[in-house]
């Protein structure tokens, strides 16, 4: 780092009234990669900052500079008017800047409590008491609006949601000034992300500073005061979103014009009345003993969409399909070519079925970041590449070079740990393991978390090739105007049962989200 003097003589408080934190000329280069080149970013104090970009593009190294997890190679660092090298993550909490990174941390079988004051407890010995760290844990899940939240229960019992809440919560648990979120509210539905929106508000009026990513437009718009863009590694944009539009941020981001909005719907014809053959049929769930079982049906060549708010049974639903759990959907039944019906008993049996799972937590459920890409792509077809217990270098390496373009996967070297990787390509990386699986029914839990505008267009695009191709799709996801631009229809959920289903290409964000608080009844059309 050049002029900059050791963290803990960072105190001076000279420099620019009111700014907090001031990065400038950032470069970090990983082997020929520059992850940061030039980089440049100011935040002021009670300011609310969006950090705006694609996957790729410098925030997260930017973000783990400032928490100390990775050293620059060079730039200058200064917090409230001094110069400062952040030299590892517990100097960065000292100076006041917390951080809740993509990939939410946690203990699986500790709880809640154990989770907040992680690290912050010596090792044999308790600092604040169990009383203290009992009491502590409710008034912060409080605050964030997750008062809901059992303290005494293991995390691997919560939702990806309420683990996300909980990650929050020990960052904030701490005394801070600068709040860092990396994608924090990506796995969180609309009502958690309103009440975490009031918490950061009014933390601001405190004085306190919050920098953000998010690739949902809607959420810069009405959270932040400022707006930085980073494209390939420098900064594009920095401004006041007021005087942004989504289109200028969007423009940035993509380094060319955009003309329409992130959540433009193209214009698309019924599919109803052409749908292809029958590909896997479950029971439709329903609190309602007088209503006689239907059945949902999807077909060749159709992307189905499930909706609902956090919590609602439209994962657990997805998982039956998938063979993981029982119950949810009843009997899950796939449809042979050959006229045969086979019922969906487990999860190796739905792979052996042509029928794969794409999971929502791609570090918990679906990647193994100890490995190396080649060996996280392998890992869907090892039956199918396994001679005698040994797996065929060089047909895994001509099935994983004929998968990259498919799914646009950036230049890499596949021998390379999968963490090196930003999460859009992760996310590439584990579409195409089960793509190169050659499926029939392709089930997907929210595949577009945390991937920015570019690669999100990017998945759109191959989602509907491969249904025009014959592909059966089923897409869970948290983003309305991504189920209404995709799905052909779309099943909503509410308090584990289909409130009703819809017709993709005729219902509108209005007719989900009245569904979504089980208000179907009183719209139009819809197929209760």
């Amino acid at each position: 780092m050049t002029n900059s003097q050791d963290v803990g003589l960072a105190g001076s408080q000279g420099g620019e009234s009111g700014l907090l934190l001031a990065m400038s000329d950032m470069f970090k280069a990983f082997g020929e990669t520059k992850a940061l080149n030039g980089v440049d970013i100011s935040i002021a104090t009670g300011e609310i900052h969006a950090l705006a970009g694609e996957n790729g593009s410098g925030k997260t190294t930017l973000i783990k500079g400032a928490a100390g997890v990775v050293k620059p190679d060079s730039g200058r660092i200064v917090w409230k008017g001094g110069n400062i090298s952040v030299a590892n993550p517990i100097a960065a909490q000292k100076l006041g800047i917390s951080t809740v990174f993509q990939e939410t941390l946690f203990a699986a079988e500790q709880s809640v409590i154990d989770n907040v004051y992680m690290g912050m407890d010596g090792i044999l010995l308790r600092k604040h008491g169990k009383t203290a760290e009992l009491a502590g844990t409710k008034e912060i899940l409080a605050k964030l609006g997750a008062e809901y939240i059992d303290v005494h229960a293991p995390l691997w019992a919560l939702t990806l949601a309420e683990r996300q809440l909980v990650t929050i919560a020990r960052a904030v648990v701490r005394p801070w000034s600068l709040l860092i979120l990396d994608e924090g509210t990506s796995a969180l539905d609309s009502n958690q992300r309103d009440r975490l929106f009031d918490y950061l508000r009014a933390s601001r009026n405190e004085g306190k500073s919050v920098l953000f990513t998010s690739h949902r437009m809607d959420e810069i718009e009405v959270l932040a005061d400022t707006v930085t863009v980073l494209r390939e590694g420098k900064t594009v944009l920095h401004d006041e979103t007021k005087s942004l539009s989504p289109n200028i941020i969007l423009a940035a981001m993509a380094g060319r014009d955009i003309s329409t909005a992130d959540d433009a719907r193209p214009q698309r014809e019924p599919k109803s009345a052409k749908l292809g053959k029958p590909a896997l049929s479950a029971q439709r769930p329903s609190s309602d003993p007088s209503q006689t079982a239907e059945t949902l049906t999807i077909h060749e060549g159709e992307i189905f969409g499930l909706a609902g708010l956090e919590g609602q049974g439209q994962n657990e639903f997805l998982k039956s399909l998938a063979g993981l759990v029982k119950g949810r959907a009843g009997q899950v039944v796939a449809h042979g070519e050959d006229g045969q019906d086979t019922e969906v008993k487990s999860f190796d049996q739905a792979r052996k079925l042509k029928i794969a799972y794409v999971p929502q937590d791609r570090k918990q459920e679906g990647l193994f970041f100890s490995r190396s890409t080649l060996d996280n792509f392998s890992l869907g077809m090892l039956p199918d590449i396994v001679k005698l217990g040994f797996v065929s270098a060089k047909n895994l390496r001509k099935r994983f070079d004929e998968y990259v373009p498919v799914v646009k996967l950036l230049a890499h070297n596949p021998n390379n740990l999968i963490g090196t990787l930003s999460g859009g390509n992760q996310q590439k990386v584990l579409l195409a393991r089960w793509l190169a699986t050659e499926p029939k029914v392709l089930l997907l839990s929210d595949p577009m978390r945390g991937v920015d505008a570019n690669t999100k267009a990017e998945l759109h695009t191959l989602l509907r090739r491969l249904a025009e191709q014959g592909l059966a799709i089923v897409l869970l996801s948290t983003e309305v105007m991504e189920l209404l631009a995709l799905c052909d229809r779309i099943a909503v959920f509410h308090e584990g049962n289909v409130e009703c289903v819809l017709d993709g290409t005729s219902a509108t964000n209005t007719d989900i989200v009245a569904a979504m608080f089980g208000h179907a009844n009183e719209m139009e059309g819809a197929a209760k």
